[in-house]
């Protein structure tokens, strides 16, 4: 596509318009850094992101086009900031919202900023991967009745993740629906499914379910460059004055003219080549999933509705995704988006090769013959790591109060003041104001000598968490 972005940047850095502006490096590229000639800041003829009537203008409704939102907004920010946006947007403090708890930390983030009251909603689990499942919208109505007859004020709207980091998706159209009966909004953190509704073979977006704002990261799975993310407005449920004003609080005042050029491309390109990229990956996929049914030991999911390109690899013995990720890294030189306790997690994109899905079944293959041959003790029974927690102050009262440092082994029965999670996929086992229970102390002990790290805590070791200044009998 002619006159994109991208063009005009390379077009500016070989004329002799002479930089004398941000950035520091006036386009003159360190060694190994040539991006740097097609970095600039908000000048003449180039738009600018906070108050778009341009070119940037133009490649936001390119965007949108494609995607077919009312409006959708550039973040250079990653999802995370587009999360922060909306949430903020759609949500005044004191509202409160139906929350899956399986959301991404900055949701959680954005709960606390903006004074937030959470109701959360915790989705199915599948046993034999502990990871939660999509949401069913019959789920939802029971949850939304049951806390109709609770006498507290109306529920404002709902934040949920689909797909999920496996792949999971929910009922979308269901769920947007009896939200929209009540007058209340969706937010999906579409993150994962930016690549979703251009072929059979994936999901349909949330954009086209009747969800309000839909937020993707391009760089997850499309060829864009790292931080790059859309936020789409799809109803008037949503202000768009609002997007726009939180738009310019939590993105940086000097958006990358370079990421942004890399968002436009990858619009362009999948306008372009899109339908020949995904039939051809959608076949590739369809025979990699049929040479996996050879396996025995080892298992690929593989169900209707999920997300095919979401590679989810457990065993028939529990508790073994380190061995899986340490093998796959280090003796066949793969390298997987993230391990779990019972599964590794590999994502595979319209950009892997040939070669790429050939290494990836071949080493699966030549895995699985060796460990089904071995002879195996019997699996240690793991506990659950995401049970129901109780809360005693809502987040953003908790990080106000007084707190002191314990050692987390000793924590139970006290309320928590920060955040605990594995990242990825940075799901919050434990946010503030949340009672500590021997449980999670015992499963959080057993995940650090299996060799996961804990985030979240000002103490980097993992052993230490601090807590509100008080005891509670729960």
């Amino acid at each position: 596509m002619k006159n994109n972005l991208l063009d005009r940047l390379r077009e500016l850095s070989q004329s002799d318009y002479y930089p004398y502006h941000m950035p520091g490096h006036k386009r003159n590229a360190l060694p190994g850094q040539e991006v740097q000639k097609l970095d600039i800041t908000e000048i003449d003829e180039f738009d600018n992101l906070f108050h778009a009537e341009g070119i940037l203008r133009e490649c936001m409704n390119r965007a949108g086009k494609l995607y077919g939102s009312r409006e959708t907004f550039f973040s250079v920010n990653g999802s995370t900031a587009a999360l922060l946006i909306a949430i903020s947007a759609a949500f005044y403090p004191g509202d409160r919202v139906l929350v899956a708890r399986n959301c991404h930390k900055a949701v959680y983030h954005a709960l606390e900023l903006r004074r937030l009251k959470p109701i959360f909603f915790y989705p199915e689990r599948n046993e034999e991967t502990d990871t939660f499942q999509g949401i069913k919208a019959e789920e939802v109505k029971a949850f939304l009745e049951s806390s109709d007859q609770s006498g507290e004020a109306p529920v404002k709207g709902m934040i949920l993740t689909s797909p999920t980091y496996e792949g999971l998706v929910s009922e979308i159209s269901g769920i947007a629906a009896l939200l929209h009966e009540r007058g209340a909004v969706l937010i999906v953190d579409e993150a994962h499914g930016a690549h979703f509704g251009f072929h059979e073979a994936f999901p349909e977006s949330s954009i086209s379910q009747g969800a309000d704002c839909v937020i993707q990261s391009l760089h997850k799975t499309l060829p864009s460059m790292t931080q790059t993310a859309l936020l789409h407005l799809c109803s008037d449920r949503v202000e768009g004055d609002r997007i726009r004003k939180y738009t310019g609080i939590y993105q940086s005042s000097s958006p990358s003219y370079v990421l942004m050029a890399s968002m436009d491309s990858c619009v362009a390109y999948l306008e372009e080549m899109g339908e020949t990229l995904f039939r051809d990956f959608a076949y590739r996929l369809e025979l990699f999933y049929k040479r996996m049914e050879a396996l025995t030991f080892l298992r690929v999911y593989h169900e209707p509705g999920r997300d095919p390109g979401k590679v989810v690899i457990t065993c028939k013995r529990k508790g073994m995704g380190k061995y899986l990720y340490t093998r796959l890294r280090e003796e066949f030189h793969l390298q997987p988006e993230c391990c779990q306790l019972h599964f590794v997690l590999m994502i595979l994109t319209l950009c892997d090769t040939e070669e790429g899905f050939a290494r990836l079944e071949e080493a699966l293959l030549l895995l699985d013959k060796e460990l089904a041959g071995r002879q195996w003790e019997e699996a240690c029974e793991f506990p659950v790591f995401y049970g129901k927690t109780e809360r005693v102050y809502y987040a953003y009262e908790a990080v106000e109060m007084p707190m002191e440092q314990v050692i987390l082994g000793e924590s139970a029965g006290c309320v928590s003041g920060e955040y605990l999670y594995l990242y990825p996929p940075g799901i919050p086992f434990l946010i503030p104001g949340e009672v500590i229970s021997e449980e999670l102390t015992s499963a959080l002990s057993e995940l650090t000598e299996a060799g996961y790290e804990i985030q979240g805590p000002a103490d980097y070791t993992g052993k230490k968490i601090r807590i509100i200044r008080e005891k509670t009998d729960k």
